[in-house]
């Protein structure tokens, strides 16, 4: 067992009943944990009154004066995390995840046997420990990688491209080289953007292991437009996106431009002529107003006061540097 330390941040809005059992499954957790931070962004359901009530001195409570959005409340608590903490890793999800007892314990003993890890995530489940697979959580093993789990069944985690903010962990080290999450996004993305950072320097993992439910109110399927349903959810897809086309920019010009033609060959076509799909107009305006948007969406990456900024090298270089050499 190793004597590292673990932050965990709970990002929440207007869900204090799922604020509650996350927060008490967090802190429940058997390895590890040593503090507990909890963004409050503005929420007016008794959330705040809720937070000022409790006494365990593990709890470092931010209370938001305007609604920040996930993203902004993530960017908060990582920067909490950098400026005022010590710990070795955060650990970050929404107020609707639960994380199983030994959730952390096996993400913190992952990281240390395998330094090669930039970050590792859960194994998530959609509203029980015995749920489907959280479909907005499943992320995608990185290419000619995936084959060596069909034969070894022993393999502790599997290798992917990047995480959901539901149960993702990295190190101290890691956020001084690439600095915070993108507040701007403020919704939707954020999480694909940042973990796309690390593992541009070292690799991702989901810890088979490590176990969190996500319960969110349905499973879904993460940015379908052409099944959205909800009109109160509709103005998230503008942010959807405009991030998207950042997120594939920072990847390289060539991702950026298959993003936009895929959105629009897929979704734009396909919101245009299947039958039967709600708020038709809406969400074609939607997906183009947001593609354009993303073309000139630039925002700056901060990074916390008194981290040492390392240079990052990324994949790409440290493979041409061993070519070179």
């Amino acid at each position: 067992m190793t004597d590292k330390t673990v932050a965990a941040a709970i990002v929440t809005y207007n869900r204090l009943p799922l604020l509650k059992e996350s927060l008490a499954a967090v802190l429940a957790q058997t390895n590890y944990l040593s503090h507990v931070i909890v963004v409050d962004n503005l929420s007016t359901d008794g959330t705040k009154e809720y937070l000022d009530s409790l006494h365990d001195s593990r709890v470092i409570v931010y209370h938001a004066d305007k609604n920040l959005g996930g993203a902004g409340g993530f960017n908060q608590a990582v920067r909490l995390f950098g400026e005022t903490l010590e710990d070795d890793y955060v650990w970050l999800m929404d107020d609707d995840t639960i994380p199983e007892p030994d959730a952390l314990k096996h993400l913190v003993e992952f990281s240390e046997s395998h330094p090669e890890a930039g970050f590792v995530n859960s194994q998530v489940r959609w509203g029980s420990v015995t749920g489907n697979p959280s479909w907005m959580n499943v992320t995608a093993p990185r290419a000619f990688t995936w084959q060596r789990y069909l034969t070894d069944k022993n393999q502790p985690a599997i290798e992917v491209v990047n995480s959901t903010f539901v149960s993702v962990m990295f190190s101290r080290e890691m956020v001084a080289m690439v600095g915070l999450p993108q507040k701007e996004y403020f919704i939707w993305g954020d999480d694909m953007e940042y973990t796309n950072r690390i593992a541009d320097i070292k690799r991702g993992y989901m810890v088979i292991n490590s176990i969190a439910v996500h319960k969110s109110k349905e499973n879904t399927k993460p940015g379908d437009i052409i099944a959205e349903k909800d009109a109160s959810r509709l103005w998230r897809y503008d942010y959807e996106y405009r991030n998207r086309v950042l997120t594939a920019r920072r990847i390289s010009t060539k991702d950026m431009l298959k993003t936009i033609i895929g959105a629009v060959i897929y979704d734009w076509r396909r919101t245009l002529l299947k039958r039967g799909v709600p708020f038709r107009a809406k969400k074609l305006g939607m997906i183009i107003r947001g593609l354009w948007r993303g073309l000139f969406f630039k925002p700056t990456i901060e990074h916390a006061a008194g981290l040492h900024q390392t240079k990052t090298i990324s994949l790409r270089e440290l493979d041409l540097e061993e070519l070179l050499n």
